[in-house]
């Protein structure tokens, strides 16, 4: 790999009144000036001419007033930008190696008095990182891996049906959830704002980081690992990928249609004003898989009346921690999974067969539901019915026993079968899905 050695930070604001937009903009200024001496500037992302810093301070006051306005300065290796988008400011800074431990105390500060004066979400680290884990275009990874490094990287297709990588599955890929940024690296800083997705205990209690820290009552600073530069050690991908797994990340939120094909460290239930959460622990009460888990610990959260309530247990897993939706009139335990199959480079049957193993091949201890019937619903789009990729499924998950394949106008349904265990899979168009949670809420 080529490295570039540069540190990468971001910054992203929640909406600011005026005097505090102001202010962000002067800061921004002044750690240009302190870090180092642009020589041009970019507006909107067109070259305008050398730098000046008195016409940069004003077209930014000037463009605050407009609904989006971005600007760029740069020395030719440094570079930083200001996006202000709709009274909301975002923030990237791109320093060489020198600028940053030159500098370090001074922008590690500027972060944390950035995020604790109404910052929603910040992090600090390696640029080639950021790079290996973020870079989906095969021919922009060519600038910095070889071949035979990009040959090796699963892969995916996009939604114009291009071959991309698939950053899913690595540990430092940034997901959004619902206007939030999710990742794993150096050093994150979390907003309060971040209680509507992750509740602050999930992330305060999240084991082998370097440190974590809580800023003004407001803000979570997690720092994975000492030293920066040594990002790309195994014990280090290791701690991040052992924190995006202990935050959930790839439970909340994937882009490849078909998910990462890891089993869940914790998991999230969402209701209009309650977030439900279970982790799994091995006995050492260290985080662990689902399956492998023996320690739970519950946690619910009413967002309204600010009530917390927490839970440890020591025990086995039920039918419905794989099943949880249940007809007691029918005596079916079901689930359910969302596939786009169309933006994977086997038509799915990866994806099909993990899902269809990791609800098979469970066990749980509960006779409360040794009659019920276990179902699987996978929701698809109608051109992925057409071309269900049976055969194949039947090759990959050899193993399993396949019965009658049942087809009607609403899904196609199969019964599988392995030592002595039942699962019923219906394929289904995933408009039905939408239908029904259209009219559950509209009755």
């Amino acid at each position: 790999m080529i490295k570039t050695e540069k540190m990468y930070g971001f910054i992203q604001s929640a909406p600011l009144e005026a005097a505090a937009l102001q202010q962000q903009i002067d800061h921004w200024l002044v750690l240009v000036r302190v870090c180092y001496q642009p020589t041009a500037f970019y507006m909107d992302q067109q070259l305008k001419r050398t730098y000046d810093y008195e016409l940069i301070k004003k077209l930014l006051q000037e463009g605050k007033d407009h609904a989006s306005v971005e600007l760029i300065v740069t020395d030719g290796e440094n570079e930083s930008s200001i996006h202000i988008v709709q009274d909301a400011v975002l923030q990237r800074h791109l320093l060489t190696k020198q600028v940053f431990d030159a500098h370090r105390s001074v922008i590690q500060d500027y972060f944390d008095t950035t995020m604790v004066n109404n910052g929603l979400f910040a992090y600090i680290r390696p640029y080639d990182e950021y790079l290996v884990h973020n870079v989906e275009n095969i021919e922009k990874r060519k600038n910095f891996q070889s071949l035979k490094e990009i040959e090796s990287l699963p892969k995916r297709k996009n939604i114009h049906q291009e071959i991309v990588i698939d950053c899913n599955q690595f540990a430092g890929y940034d997901v959004f959830y619902n206007g939030y940024t999710l990742t794993s690296c150096w050093r994150m800083y979390f907003s309060a704002y971040y209680e509507q997705i992750i509740p602050r205990v999930i992330i305060m209690d999240t084991q082998q980081v370097e440190s974590i820290n809580l800023l003004d009552q407001n803000v979570v600073l997690v720092e994975l690992y000492r030293h920066p530069d040594q990002w790309d050690h195994e014990v280090n991908l290791s701690y991040q990928q052992l924190f995006r797994d202990q935050t959930g990340i790839d439970q909340l939120a994937w882009d490849n249609g078909v998910g990462v094909f890891r089993e869940p460290f914790i998991e999230y239930a969402y209701g209009p004003q309650i977030i439900q959460t279970i982790q799994y622990q091995n006995d050492q009460m260290q985080p662990t898989t689902k399956r492998k888990a023996t320690h739970f610990v519950t946690r619910s959260f009413d967002l309204v009346q600010q009530n917390y309530q927490e839970r440890r247990v020591k025990g086995y897993l039920n039918a419905q921690a794989y099943f949880p939706w249940i007809d007691r009139e029918r005596l079916r335990m079901m689930d359910y999974i969302v596939l786009q199959p169309e933006l994977t480079l086997d038509n799915g049957i990866e994806a099909y067969a993990f899902y269809i193993r990791n609800h098979l091949e469970v066990a749980f201890t509960d006779d409360a539901f040794k009659d019920y019937t276990a179902c699987l619903q996978f929701y698809l789009p109608s051109e992925a019915l057409v071309s269900l990729p049976i055969e194949a499924l039947k090759d990959t998950l050899s193993d399993i026993h396949f019965g009658y394949l049942h087809r009607n106008n609403k899904y196609t349904r199969v019964t599988l079968k392995k030592n002595g265990k039942k699962l019923r899979v219906y394929f289904m168009n995933v408009q039905k899905l939408v239908e029904q949670q259209i009219l559950a809420k509209h009755p």
